[in-house]
């Protein structure tokens, strides 16, 4: 089997009845049309799949239906592929599903084709030389490059040589290094094979897979999981699965990489769980979501009635679900709209940006437009998270560092790994979204918190909104109650934004210390400079307060026990007591208990002098030392010990580690 830079993915499109899937049959010797109908109505239904080695090279055919009706299908084979092979009939020329077929090309991102005039043998070549000015024109207008015309005809052979070795030509030619690195595959189909399993087959998109890989299998694009909510759980739409074996086109491989036709047989996983529309990827880079920010190149209104929501049906990769498309400006009164839009989907899908996409109609009859995906899991646009059609422009327009930017910035508190951050960045691996990240923190683009072994990466605009949000709010409260010493520090990751993740509220609480926003005296934080104003009715009230304090020596009064505390100011003294308490001028022994910083300093000589003296004190000896009652020398003593100005040895305290470095 080639390797992969010699393989080449080519998908047919054309009207109904010019000839795809016979021209397909006498290239590869493979009939396209598997199933019965097919055969039995002589008209493509579904996908076919077929594989010839011409020049050396693996050439893979997707076939698709040229019917109106199988639009859907037709999508669905044709993305993904490397190259078209569009089929013109020679005696019918350009046709209705030719013209909707290469403008379908052209959203798709498809810039190259092959042209196949076929049915040769009905014509002549002065005739076939104007269908070819037809097609030429119609490419030339949708921005497809034609590589080259090659009139055949199955019938007399005539041509298939020639387009033999231009597509095993085109397969050997050396290829743009891979966008990317992780695996990824749009389910096509799904059948199971006797004794060995469910087996589903796709078009792979990019990266490497090899037997005994472990991916993750997307149940999305059907009627399955929640509302739409951007931020809803869907993590039960995604399962852990084991690659058994690969499979292309009848040969066993061990392994493969790169754009190919592919088939995953996979352990464990019942029929039922696999179909059209599901994805296989790398674990960690794929994510499901039913908001997508889009950019649309164009997109035809339908109806008379000009709206900013239509109802439409979405085809991206191999899924087709009903979505709402939400411009972001009004559309024009005639011709088309050009610019940004969000896609809403009732059901989870799953994309990565640059995705191409396509809109058709509720009724699926017209193709209306298409364009890229910018910003995958976004959130819907309301008056509080309006569209910012810079930053939009900027995922559109923007380099690699600028796409990461604003993913991070458009995420909020919301921290990516590398590998989802590469999907909503388009960046080629891990490695190019961590430097990005690198190179974004080192000019001060986004903040890095770490709260235990996890890391926190946000946008420094959040992070500087969220600051002043906070300190607006903080000063606010100081200012309403003024004899508040500020916020206790236990307390001030509390404090923190609601849409802050828990995990995260302690990392980003200190960080907003770190920074200067705000500042902790005394343990309590305080808005950074801020000064407190003392009315001098609480000025005098606070000296009487302390003047009590400090004629109660060591049997200090309670709170509801102060001559200064009446009905009235009973609140007023207690807020003046833990202020006094944040200040330093008054020492919390215990719950309910203080003591003037004066009596403290003199309790602590009095106890280390007299221990130095005697040798060690029992509880009664500093009873008796201090003039104090039981009810306050067992929390003294119990102080003095917490604070290692003593230690206890059985009934005695002896001198502890502070009093004996001294």
């Amino acid at each position: 089997m080639s390797d992969s830079e010699s393989q080449l993915v080519v998908g047919t499109a054309g009207h109904i009845d010019h000839g795809k899937s016979r021209l397909v049959h006498a290239l590869t010797g493979t009939d396209p049309d598997r199933l019965p109908e097919e055969k039995a109505r002589g008209m493509t239904i579904d996908l076919g799949f077929a594989f010839a080695e011409l020049g050396g090279n693996a050439v893979y055919f997707v076939d698709v239906p040229g019917h109106e009706r199988f639009i859907r299908n037709m999508v669905a084979g044709a993305t993904g592929v490397d190259l078209a092979l569009l089929v013109v009939a020679a005696d019918d020329s350009v046709m209705p599903q030719t013209r909707e077929h290469a403008e379908l090309l052209s959203l798709l991102g498809i810039e190259r084709c092959v042209v196949a005039l076929t049915k040769m043998d009905l014509v002549d070549d002065e005739w076939a030389e104007q269908v070819e000015e037809e097609v030429s024109e119609l490419l030339t207008r949708l921005d497809i490059e034609p590589v080259a015309t090659v009139r055949t005809s199955a019938e007399s052979g005539r041509g298939l040589d020639e387009l033999r070795e231009l597509l095993g030509r085109l397969a050997g030619e050396p290829k743009a290094a891979a966008p990317y690195a992780w695996f990824r595959m749009p389910v096509d189909r799904a059948f199971t094979i006797r004794g060995r399993g469910t087996v589903v087959t796709g078009t792979v998109a990019h990266g490497s897979i090899a037997r005994e890989t472990e991916l993750e299998l997307w149940r999305v694009g059907a009627h399955i999981g929640p509302t739409a909510d951007a931020r809803v759980d869907t993590s039960h739409l995604v399962r852990r699965v084991r690659v058994r074996d690969l499979q292309t086109h009848d040969t066993e491989r061990d392994s493969a990489t790169g754009r190919m036709r592919l088939a995953v047989n996979l352990a464990g996983v019942a029929l039922d769980d696999a179909r059209r529309g599901y994805e296989l990827a790398t674990p960690d880079y794929l994510h499901a979501t039913h908001w997508l920010d889009v950019s649309l190149p164009w997109l035809r209104m339908p109806g008379k009635t000009r709206r900013k929501r239509l109802r439409v049906r979405l085809h991206i990769a191999t899924s087709e679900v009903l979505a709402e498309v939400r411009l972001l400006h009004a559309p024009p009164t005639e011709g088309v709209y050009k610019g940004f839009a969000q896609l809403k989907t009732p059901v989870p899908i799953v994309a990565t940006w640059g995705q191409r996409f396509i809109i058709r109609d509720e009724s699926a009859r017209r193709t209306l437009g298409g364009g890229r995906v910018l910003r995958c899991a976004t959130r819907p646009w309301t008056a509080r998270n309006p569209a910012n059609e810079d930053a939009l422009a900027a995922l559109r327009d923007g380099s690699d560092r600028e796409r990461v930017e604003e993913i991070i910035r458009g995420d909020g508190w919301e921290t990516r790994g590398d590998a989802s951050l590469s999907a909503h960045a388009g960046l080629p691996d891990a490695a190019a979204a961590s430097d990005a990240r690198r190179r974004l923190l080192k000019d001060r683009r986004i903040v890095r918190m770490q709260s235990g072994s996890a890391e926190y990466f946000v946008h420094a605009a959040t992070v500087k909104d969220a600051a002043r949000r906070v300190v607006a709010r903080l000063t606010a409260h100081l200012n309403d109650n003024p004899r508040l010493a500020g916020i206790p520090r236990s307390e001030w990751s509390g404090w923190m934004p609601r849409a802050c993740p828990s995990a995260m509220r302690s990392a980003l609480a200190d960080w907003f210390i770190k920074s200067s926003a705000a500042a902790v005296c005394d343990g309590f934080v305080v808005p950074k400079g801020h000064q407190m104003a003392m009315s001098a009715e609480d000025q005098k009230l606070t000296e009487a307060l302390l003047a009590e304090f400090a004629d109660g020596r060591f049997q200090p009064p309670a709170i509801d026990r102060l001559v200064c505390r009446t009905d009235k100011n009973a609140k007023r003294v207690r807020e003046l007591v833990k202020l006094c308490e944040a200040r330093g001028r008054l020492v919390s022994i215990a719950q309910g208990i203080w003591l003037h910083p004066d009596r403290h300093a003199e309790m602590v000589a009095a106890v280390t002098g007299a221990i130095r003296q005697s040798g060690g004190l029992t509880v009664g000896d500093i009873r008796t030392l201090l003039d104090s009652s039981r009810k306050f020398v067992v929390p003294i003593a119990e102080h003095l010990d917490k604070i290692q100005v003593t230690r206890r040895e059985g009934d005695l305290r002896q001198l502890g580690s502070k009093s004996a470095a001294e």
